[in-house]
């Protein structure tokens, strides 16, 4: 068996991992129309596809860039709107808290008028009672001054004839009016 194997090698049998010259051209020619059938049909739709989603990536990008400024034009917006009704809030407290302390001043200066005039009212009554009382009291003083006097002189005094002159006397000593 080995020399049937010498003698196949040395026999210049074909090497079946070298290809003809003829299987060369043959390859070749097939590879240049597979390439041209490539480029020519299917290159074309490839590229298009590429720069269709190239555009569709730019197109997204700005149209992500455009949400992106309105978003922050809406929130601006809604700061802008925040503040300014925080600021009226404010403005409505204050004026509620000046309504308030006026209507407060309003009662306090009502509350005070009518204690004012309760207060006259009863100087009033105060002042009628006590001349009320002084003019008892003259009349008791008179009697008793009268009756002191008939006791003294040891003889009955009209108390009505002397009672003007009780009556001056104790105006004048005791500044009563």
């Amino acid at each position: 068996m080995l020399a049937l194997l010498r003698v196949l090698a040395d026999a210049k049998a074909p090497n079946p991992v070298v290809p003809d010259v003829s299987e060369m051209v043959w390859g070749a020619i097939a590879f240049f129309v597979l390439f041209l059938l490539m480029w020519a049909v299917l290159l074309p739709p490839i590229k298009k596809a590429m720069r269709q989603r190239e555009e569709q990536v730019r197109t997204d990008e700005e149209a992500a860039e455009r949400a992106q400024v309105e978003a922050e034009q809406v929130r601006r917006d809604y700061d802008a709107t925040l503040a300014e009704a925080r600021a009226e809030a404010s403005r409505i407290v204050d004026e509620a808290r000046a309504a308030a302390e006026a209507a407060r001043a309003e009662q306090i200066k009502a509350v005070e008028a009518e204690i004012a005039a309760q207060r006259q009212a009863s100087l009033a009554e105060i002042e009628g009672l006590r001349q009320a009382a002084i003019g008892q009291l003259r009349g008791e003083v008179g009697g008793i001054a009268v009756a002191a006097a008939s006791k003294v002189v040891q003889k009955p005094l009209d108390t009505s004839t002397n009672q003007s002159v009780v009556d001056e006397y104790v105006t004048q000593a005791g500044g009563l009016a």
